[in-house]
């Protein structure tokens, strides 16, 4: 995947009056036993996923390590001479395979041909399954009260926010690299001394690094902060639960958009179940539960339904990302990140 696809590209394909026939994800009798995963996915998403999973297998057994990435990440790097879980559920991207690539089987599944163009597993590694798009959890009475208006990039300035903005690791949280990807991309990529004069400025703006990528949003909902830098699947999952008093904004700036990916642990105990697995992700069925839990799906199949707390598309300033450039420099990036919050960083 050398560009993460625009969000723009997903709209005209998703507006098409011509699409790929659908994988109706045939369960291969007798298939039984275990599957172990280590994974980032929600709560209800990742349920809806596993109870789906399980009317097609319903003889397999499902077991989970809920962690962010970075830490899940860290885990398989630990295990590599004896592997605990069978696959990595959600939270990789093409950035991850420098680094962690030799840790994860080859296999393409069996439903990877029905991807849109720029998700497919080209690496043998990385199934795609989702778009995720980076966006601002914006808490809509205490802007009111500051008298603010967040709707990008320059309103994060305003010294009114100062120590009222959340943020997860960009270096550990896939979810918080996707929003730094976002921020370089709109200020001319990664080398552009306008980009990081702004992230010193962000920083010296009482940015708060939290350590998990769920507590931006969830923290802004509850009125801990002003502001948090997340990703659309999970506003839209906590939208849908019911949470109240915050709404998403998608930079003014731009937007881009970023594959993520699962992926098969090498020497999985349970190999054919993960197979199955990753088959699934990609199928209808499969993909259906993304859209139902807030995501966007990466196939052309046509599918009905969604979240009525999602933004139409065409509401959305689109960039799109040189990911690869990124992920060859992601150590070069998080190095410069790190040495920037040493210098500017606020310690609470």
């Amino acid at each position: 995947m050398k560009k993460t696809v625009s969000i723009f590209l997903i709209a005209v394909l998703a507006m098409s009056a011509v699409f790929a026939a659908g994988a109706a994800e045939k369960a291969k009798p007798g298939a039984s036993g275990e599957l172990i995963l280590y994974t980032t996915v929600a709560d209800a998403q990742y349920d809806m996923t596993i109870e789906a999973f399980n009317k097609l297998y319903p003889n397999i057994k499902v077991y989970y390590t809920y962690g962010g990435a970075g830490e899940s990440k860290a885990r398989i790097k630990a295990e590599a001479a004896n592997p605990q879980a069978d696959a990595m559920y959600g939270g990789l991207q093409y950035a991850d395979l420098a680094e962690y690539g030799e840790l994860f089987e080859s296999y393409v599944s069996a439903n990877d041909h029905l991807v849109q163009p720029g998700f497919e597993n080209t690496t043998g590694k990385l199934s795609f399954h989702d778009s995720q798009i980076p966006c601002l959890i914006v808490n809509t009475e205490l802007e009111r009260q500051l008298g603010v208006k967040i709707d990008g990039w320059a309103s994060l300035l305003d010294p009114r926010l100062k120590g009222k903005i959340a943020t997860a690791d960009p270096t550990a949280s896939s979810s918080a690299w996707n929003n730094l990807q976002c921020l370089l991309t709109d200020f001319g990529g990664w080398e552009s001394p306008e980009a990081w004069d702004y992230i010193a400025k962000l920083m010296q703006n009482g940015l708060v690094v939290v350590s998990s990528s769920s507590i931006p949003a969830k923290a802004t909902f509850a009125g801990e902060y002003v502001v948090g830098l997340t990703y659309e699947p999970l506003v839209i999952q906590l939208l849908d639960g019911g949470s109240t008093g915050a709404h998403p904004v998608f930079w003014k700036e731009g937007t881009t958009s970023v594959g993520f990916a699962s992926a098969i642990i090498k020497g999985a105990k349970n190999m054919e179940n993960a197979k199955l697995f990753m088959d699934f992700l990609q199928s209808d069925a499969g993909q259906q539960c993304y859209l139902d839990s807030g995501a966007r799906p990466v196939t052309t199949t046509k599918l009905a339904g969604g979240s009525p707390n999602m933004v139409d598309l065409d509401k959305i300033v689109v960039k799109v990302a040189d990911t690869e450039a990124l992920a060859r420099n992601k150590g070069a990036i998080s190095a410069k990140w790190n040495a920037y919050w040493a210098q500017y960083g606020t310690r609470k």
